[in-house]
């Protein structure tokens, strides 16, 4: 019986984020247009920020279902940064949009393109394939868009726990912070595998929390394999903040 009610309640959850996306994506033309005669930027800022707004829309427009949280916005320093978030669900890349930052440029895996609903304009956004980049061309992106402060997400563990355990960090994102001489923001999100968990096929009531850490400055730290040391450090902030 549980199961069914469940079931029900999920009919009645996508069609309603049908409806809101609907509405919301018939609005974008106008938005753009504006956007574009103010000169407020280039087209892939716009993608950008029209995905960030998208996924506060879901995640806003979704109480009580989830019922969120945000802690220690404050601390996002200004200018272009670093923000590394856990990954525990498949719809985390929604969930991040709750860090109050809008222009982001998401560092995602091949995968995420497949989408019908979102590829799209995640490609007009300009995100690079972390599987398909090479190193050297990822500095290069990333060197031109701090000069536009953009920001970039990353998630470093680069697959979604199963377990809600932490997964081993890659480096990645630490030497985009390190080669721009901007801060790490750890973001530490907790109750999205409730809602959208790898085991279970239904969307669950959930309570997420999205708390921002304290910014880590690459140059606190001593050459060499200064993006080495980030790293360790950032990825024991984090297996502190779980308790492992």
């Amino acid at each position: 019986m549980q199961r069914f009610l469940l079931t029900i309640l999920n009919i009645i959850y996508v069609l309603y984020l049908a409806v809101i996306s609907i509405i919301y994506e018939l609005i974008v033309p106008f938005w753009f247009l504006i956007f574009k005669l103010r000169k407020s930027g280039k087209t892939d800022d716009f993608f950008r920020i029209h995905n960030w707004k998208y996924g506060r829309l879901l995640v806003k427009g979704s109480w009580p279902y989830i019922r969120r949280k945000v802690v220690g916005a404050e601390k996002i320093p200004d200018g272009s940064c670093v923000v590394v978030l856990n990954h525990r669900s498949f719809l985390d890349i929604f969930f991040s949009s709750l860090v109050p930052i809008p222009n982001q440029m998401v560092v995602v895996r091949n995968w995420v393109f497949n989408l019908k609903l979102f590829g799209w304009s995640m490609r007009l956004a300009k995100y690079p394939v972390i599987d398909e980049t090479p190193p050297e061309k990822l500095l290069e992106i990333c060197r031109s868009l701090v000069e536009q402060n953009v920001s970039f997400q990353f998630y470093p563990e680069a697959h979604r726990s199963h377990d809600a355990k932490l997964l081993r960090f890659r480096r990645g994102a630490f030497m985009i912070a390190v080669e721009n001489n901007i801060p790490v923001v750890p973001v530490c999100m907790t109750g999205t595998n409730d809602f959208g968990s790898y085991k279970f096929p239904y969307f669950k009531p959930a309570k997420i929390k999205v708390e921002i850490l304290d910014p880590i400055w690459p140059e606190n730290f001593e050459p060499p394999r200064r993006s080495y040391q980030v790293k360790k450090h950032v990825e024991k902030i984090y297996r502190e903040y779980f308790g492992e």
